[in-house]
């Protein structure tokens, strides 16, 4: 791996651990702040004045359910970041459209969670500077030296 790759490749793999350190400390939040994002939740819900309180209690614990999903889904993308940064100094497209996919299905999916108003506003402000990583991801990539390293009409360079 040459010196002039490393050059190219940092800015956009020190914004790819940017993005995964703020899943984390996001994470953590959710973890450590459940309650505080379900009494949110289970307040902004449709219709919450006119459910049961046992209809209430019933959507709590599913929203409960659901939550836990960011925490784990952490845990699975740390293990793909690490092995992405790696792979991107091999040099192989594949590798490059996988950063691509992520920069922007990221940022599709925070946008959403931000417009849905799904969690509270501390949430989203956290979620809207993780979507502002993942352009900056998205445009690390995209940068013309960078498209060119990962070109389809080149081969892949050779590790020594």
């Amino acid at each position: 791996m040459s010196t002039t790759t490393n050059t190219l490749l940092k800015p956009v793999i020190t914004v790819l651990y940017l993005n995964l350190a703020i899943s984390f400390v996001l994470a953590a939040l959710t973890f450590l702040l459940k309650n505080n994002i379900l009494d949110y939740q289970v307040a902004n819900l449709p219709g919450i004045g006119t459910m049961t309180p046992a209809d209430a209690a019933s959507s709590r614990r599913t929203l409960a359910d659901i939550l836990w999903i960011r925490p784990i889904s952490v845990l699975l993308i740390s293990v793909i970041y690490v092995r992405l940064a790696s792979r991107l100094h091999l040099g192989r497209r594949r590798t490059y459209i996988r950063v691509l996919v992520i920069a922007v299905a990221g940022f599709l999916a925070l946008a959403y969670l931000v417009a849905s108003a799904q969690f509270p506003m501390w949430m989203r402000v956290g979620q809207v500077v993780q979507a502002l990583v993942l352009l900056g991801l998205l445009f690390a990539v995209t940068r013309r030296d960078v498209r060119n390293h990962f070109s389809s009409g080149k081969p892949a360079p050779t590790t020594v």
